[in-house]
């Protein structure tokens, strides 16, 4: 039994959750140019469904599919003021993000464990840094995504399965288009840009090829999240700053969104 598992090639198998658009469907198609046999899933919109809150649906398919590969990506944003979001809001969230995560995570690693190898690699965020107020539940379930990832990565260091995090910021994805217009996800739109899912697929590659544990980018962002993390009052101090930069960013990609929709193929005239 090796200490590391080998790299990526052709012919392995990965399951990716979230898979039906946005960065899942960027990492699987970059692992189906690798040559592995991708497996994206999803609660609807891919051939193979699966409710990540669901952990016997997630043994059930790591049994079947025994996968070299597992991407814990599924997850969601509820946005809201943390003290009156409702009660399954807030449930769900922690629900998909973090149990979804803890659920993919021991199902794929019953079925790698005693095989020898393995890798595993979970989606968390900058978010699991620094506070991001009107994603506090988001934010507190990316917290432990990256607890969880460092925690099961230490325990498992020793039987040829690797687990790795990947904390990225805001993706301009599905996700962040549907919350362009509210005001409580204004902080992932702070960054002067957000980042596109094939370039966050791309470290996720290195991620899954690699020997690293934990990446986070972009590099500028990802140290101000950490040092706001390391220093909370002087981040808080910092907020209002952001939250206007949030709101900005948020004008720009709402500017995006219809110049888009403008010129989409079925908005042209006859």
């Amino acid at each position: 039994m090796g200490l590391f598992s080998d790299p990526l090639r052709p012919g392995m198998v990965a399951v990716v959750t979230g898979g039906a658009g946005g960065l899942g469907t960027a990492i699987s198609r970059r692992l189906a140019d690798r040559g592995l046999s991708v497996v994206p899933v999803d609660i609807s919109g891919t051939d193979r469904t699966l409710d990540v809150t669901d952990p016997a649906a997630c043994r059930d398919l790591a049994r079947e599919l025994r996968p070299d590969v597992w991407v814990n990506n599924a997850g969601i944003l509820g946005p809201g003021k943390a003290i009156s979001q409702p009660d399954d809001l807030i449930e769900r969230v922690v629900a998909v993000n973090l149990m979804g995560v803890v659920h993919g995570t021991r199902a794929a690693a019953e079925v790698m464990v005693p095989r020898g190898t393995g890798r595993i690699l979970n989606i968390a965020s900058l978010a699991s840094f620094n506070a991001t107020p009107g994603l506090a539940i988001y934010s507190a379930s990316k917290h432990g995504v990256r607890g969880w990832s460092t925690a099961v990565a230490t325990e498992l260091r020793r039987t040829g399965v690797r687990v790795s995090c990947l904390c990225p910021d805001g993706i301009w994805t599905p996700m962040l288009k549907g919350a362009v217009d509210d005001a409580a996800a204004a902080m992932p739109f702070s960054a002067r840009r957000l980042l596109e899912p094939e370039e966050v697929a791309r470290v996720a590659l290195r991620l899954l090829d690699g020997r690293r544990l934990l990446a986070s980018i972009p590099f500028g962002r990802a140290v101000l999240a950490k040092a706001s993390g390391l220093w909370p009052g002087a981040a808080a101090a910092m907020m209002p700053l952001a939250e206007r930069a949030g709101a900005s960013g948020q004008s720009r990609y709402q500017a995006r969104l219809a110049t888009s929709s403008s010129t989409a193929p079925d908005a042209l005239p006859e």
